[in-house]
């Protein structure tokens, strides 16, 4: 009986431990890290994304204290990422670095990349800016001057919360611009000085950015951010913004690029950038509320531009897949928008008549990668939702070089760009299969709205 009892106790462990592998196989399968916030738990705030030799480094603030009600921000941390999921903390950096020494008043930061060299703008909180120099991304960094590039006397207004912006003139002009805004205060304005070729000093007066219209955005606020995109520059607060064709403006009040749900608001502090031919938003959110914390982390989404030059981030997604992030997919999903994808070549992202955003004027051998799909083991179908004036094929792999062929899709003509329809195609191997890569073959032949697999 002792032995019997023995050998079920052993049963019972061996069946515990398959049991417990099974699970864990089963988990592992389907896991994923989440991909909003971008980094859980470190007050990741005023994120700012810059993309040097094919890779991302964002540029951070940290809320030190998740009850505080004021600002407390001890450093700088600066983090990498190969895929805009996963993110390396690379370097911190800290404020006795500068010339600010002790302090807990790291605020917002930029950087950029010119002539060998990178450069780190930071705000020694709302009193003036600094700058340091590195030869790599992520440092290590020097105080360039020792002292602030914009120094708290320089101008009326605050000069702190520095944006850079390199133009795509021949000389690859670098502007400056920083400050606060109140619409209804003439003593708080944003300010826009040209740099030197050094990149660590003004080439000219700061001259005040006048900002026209009556819209309800941009009434106030401070961390100013200036990208351009198809000869328009954007200046943006949070996620409203204005327009010009003129860097020094005026600008025109244009809209917000979100609908204020997940912070996309006047406090949205980060960025607009883009990578492999996609457009993103990145951004910051007082998750608890202001008024409760000065504690904040950042999110990310897809952004995309309207005909008529509009941003739209995309909320939809947002709705939909929000804790998973940009860059992931999975197989499950009702549908996968054909503007989700990663990375593109030679394609149009544009307006769809249907409403939203879809892939227009792809070209003969032109291509849509989505990486990382989850749970495309046992499917068999992928259905496109699309219109077509002209025959033309889609080649499914499952990878961009060397991919196995997963399927070749017939294309039909539609009846025209007008008239969606679905067309449904085979696909095998998918058991090991966790990318999606499009390849169109035909030119100008396609619009894209959507796909998924079933």
């Amino acid at each position: 009986m002792k032995y019997l009892s023995i050998l079920k106790k052993g049963s019972m462990i061996v069946m515990m431990f398959f049991t417990f592998n099974l699970c864990l196989a089963q988990v592992s399968s389907t896991q994923f890290k989440p991909g909003n916030p971008l980094v859980a738990d470190v007050g990741m705030a005023d994120p700012h994304i810059r993309i040097f030799n094919n890779k991302a480094y964002m540029y951070a603030t940290r809320d030190e204290d998740k009850t505080a009600q004021t600002f407390v921000m001890p450093d700088w941390k600066i983090w990498s990422s190969d895929d805009l999921i996963h993110w390396n903390l690379e370097t911190t950096i800290s404020p006795t670095e500068t010339y600010m020494g002790e302090s807990k008043s790291c605020w917002a930061t930029d950087a950029e990349y010119k002539n060998g060299k990178y450069y780190f703008y930071f705000s020694n909180g709302n009193v003036d800016t600094g700058v340091m120099v590195g030869n790599t991304p992520v440092g290590p960094f020097k105080d360039a001057l020792g002292k602030p590039l914009l120094p708290q006397d320089l101008t009326p207004i605050k000069e702190y919360d520095p944006t850079i912006l390199i133009d795509d003139d021949e000389k690859k002009s670098a502007y400056i611009a920083f400050g606060h805004h109140r619409s209804n205060d003439p003593a708080y304005y944003f300010c826009i000085a040209k740099l030197n070729e050094d990149m660590i000093s003004l080439a000219e007066k700061p001259r005040e950015i006048e900002i026209l219209g009556d819209s309800e955005i941009l009434k106030g606020n401070d961390k100013p951010t200036l990208h351009k995109h198809n000869g328009i520059y954007y200046l943006s607060a949070g996620s409203h913004y204005a327009t010009s064709k003129n860097v020094y403006g005026p600008y025109t009040k244009t809209g917000n690029s979100g609908n204020d749900n997940y912070g996309l608001n006047s406090r949205a502090h980060g960025n607009y950038f883009e990578w492999n031919n996609q457009t993103f938003h990145v951004w910051c959110h007082f998750y608890l509320g202001k008024d409760v914390a000065r504690y904040r982390e950042s999110y990310l989404s897809y952004l995309h531009y309207k005909d008529n030059g509009e941003m739209v981030t995309d909320t939809n997604f947002l709705d939909n897949h929000f804790s998973n992030g940009v860059g992931q997919y999975d197989a499950n999903w009702e549908k996968i928008e054909a503007e989700w994808y990663m990375t593109a070549t030679d394609i149009q992202k544009k307006e769809s008549k249907k409403g939203g955003f879809e892939i227009q004027e792809v070209g003969n051998n032109s291509s849509l990668y989505f990486p990382n799909v989850r749970n495309l083991a046992g499917k068999s179908v992928i259905v496109f939702q699309c219109s077509s004036n002209k025959n033309g094929e889609i080649t499914v792999s499952s990878d961009i070089e060397n991919g196995k062929v997963l399927g070749k899709c017939k294309i039909p003509n539609t009846g025209g760009f007008d008239n969606y329809k679905e067309i449904s195609c085979d696909l095998k191997n998918l058991d090991k299969a966790k990318n999606i890569y499009l390849q169109f073959k035909g030119k100008d032949f396609l619009h894209l709205d959507s796909f998924l697999i079933q």
